[in-house]
């Protein structure tokens, strides 16, 4: 009985203790991007203030390289070690198998999703705007 709510308790808490490290994770990511915007406008401000070119903007170098088909393929291995997983099992553990069909159909999916957009954007034709400077103004 005693063993029994220690292991309800036990897998609360680590539960409630993942999501919880989530949401912090997303607060603080939201929260720094919201004053990386603060700052850079207010560093446009000055600028047009005092008549100097606008700056480039932080994030158009700053940005994270895509690497398309990354994340599928990290879900497709993990699916496929889960099969091995469950063709090495002796004991016959028949759940393994079905569970390892979620990350596969995950993971083919985003390549597939990945690889649709990359198909979208190669026939989009590119539109370039020049709102900033093309290169960063240096200061004396």
């Amino acid at each position: 009985m005693l063993s029994d709510v220690m292991g309800a308790l036990i897998g609360l808490v680590t539960v409630s203790g993942l999501l919880l490290l989530i949401l912090i994770v997303v607060i603080m990511d939201n929260r720094t991007r919201r004053m990386r915007v603060k700052l850079l406008h207010e560093e446009r401000m000055v600028a047009l203030e005092k008549g100097l070119p606008v700056p480039m903007d932080y994030q158009d170098g700053m940005s994270r390289k895509r690497r398309p088909y990354v994340r599928g393929l990290v879900f497709l291995g993990i699916g496929i070690a889960m099969l091995c997983w469950y063709g090495m099992a002796a004991d016959g553990d028949n759940d393994l198998g079905g569970m390892a069909m979620v990350p596969i159909f995950v993971g083919v999916a985003l390549i597939l999703g990945d690889w649709l957009n990359e198909r979208r954007s190669a026939a989009k034709p590119k539109v370039e705007t020049i709102d900033y400077a093309t290169e960063p103004v240096k200061y004396p």
